[in-house]
């Protein structure tokens, strides 16, 4: 029972990244690859969240291949359409420093958002049970 509360601690703290990057007002000082770091942390902390209820140790790191490789190695089945978010690793620091400007579309955020959501729907089907709701 302590994994999964300390799982749904982690999804928690997802959540709030992914509300985070679907409701700031982009502008030009906020723009759409800054809120994709949000969107790489709710990835990096659902992925986390579904190693700490299987009780698989991880390393602090951004890496979500890492991540998705612990999985595997614990067998783990990932869908491909999760898998798919590890792209969104890119985005743990180089959106979050001067000088590493990227250009992010709109559309792009928006499929990332989808993505994002993905992983978190998908953990959220492991870590409850049938019998409760987490959110």
């Amino acid at each position: 029972m302590k994994n999964r509360t300390d799982a749904i601690g982690w999804l928690v703290f997802a959540e709030a990244d992914l509300q985070v990057a679907t409701t700031a007002k982009v502008s030009k000082k906020l723009k759409y690859a800054f809120l994709m770091f949000h969107l790489q942390q709710c990835v990096e902390k659902t992925l986390k969240a579904v190693l700490v209820f299987f009780a698989i140790d991880f390393s602090k790191t951004h890496d979500l291949e890492y991540l998705f490789s612990l999985m595997t190695k614990n067998k783990i089945t990932i869908p491909v359409k999760v898998k798919e978010a590890q792209y969104l690793g890119q985005y743990a620091v180089i959106t979050r420093y001067p000088g590493d400007d990227i250009e992010v579309s709109k559309k792009e955020f928006t499929d990332a958002v989808k993505t994002s959501k993905t992983v978190l729907k998908w953990a959220k089907t492991i870590i409850q049970t049938k019998s409760d709701k987490l959110f």
